[in-house]
């Protein structure tokens, strides 16, 4: 079964820097001055030539997809590891916990009432990201609103006119679709129950 962060995981990654770049293709440079080294000490014919050449970059070629492969999935292991939380309720309080100004927790957004893990989009919910202000709160409201500034406490006191909570509707499918739904948004009140855990200090396993 793929879990939605596995689903989640290819729209987190970092695009390569020219030095990953650069080192994707000394590999290939190598085995081709090689070849052509041994091409010309040995006085090879064109087919003999080719043949090699093809033999080499077919060999090359399936050693190199499994080097990446390994590489991915330990940075997707390492990825599960730090962004990974249980899905259960999240009380108000502990959303700030979430807040995506630390690179080694997860971010959390909850809209109406569910608390979603928006870890893959950290480069929009983390620190600096255009949707900071979304992240470790109740972001309804500004959703609502299309606001990336929290409004007074008389503003967002105000009760949502019916526009407002069709776009607020809109916003739940789409974090539904694209993110990982771990529960509700409970207050202090609701978790008397015990359905509330404590704060997960340490990174999941």
């Amino acid at each position: 079964v793929v879990s939605s962060l596995e689903q989640m995981w290819p729209t987190a990654q970092r695009r390569p820097g020219w030095g990953a770049w650069l080192g994707s293709w000394s590999p290939w440079m190598v085995f081709l001055a090689q070849w052509r080294y041994v091409s010309v000490l040995y006085s090879l014919s064109v087919a003999t030539q080719s043949g090699l050449l093809v033999c080499g970059l077919w060999l090359l070629s399936k050693a190199w997809h499994n080097v990446q492969l390994r590489i991915a999935q330990r940075r997707y292991q390492e990825w599960l590891r730090k962004y990974t939380l249980p899905k259960r309720d999240y009380l108000i309080s502990e959303l700030s916990h979430y807040d995506g100004r630390d690179p080694e927790r997860a971010i959390l957004v909850a809209v109406k009432g569910k608390v979603f893990n928006v870890s893959a989009g950290a480069n929009f919910y983390g620190s600096g990201g255009p949707y900071n202000v979304f992240a470790g709160r109740d972001a309804t409201w500004l959703l609502a609103k299309g606001e990336l500034e929290l409004g007074t406490a008389e503003e967002m006191a105000v009760p949502l006119t019916e526009a407002e909570q069709h776009a607020v509707d809109d916003w739940v499918n789409h974090y539904e679709y694209k993110y990982e739904l771990l529960g509700s948004l409970v207050s202090a009140d609701d978790s008397v129950d015990g359905s509330v855990s404590n704060l997960d200090t340490g990174h999941q396993t």
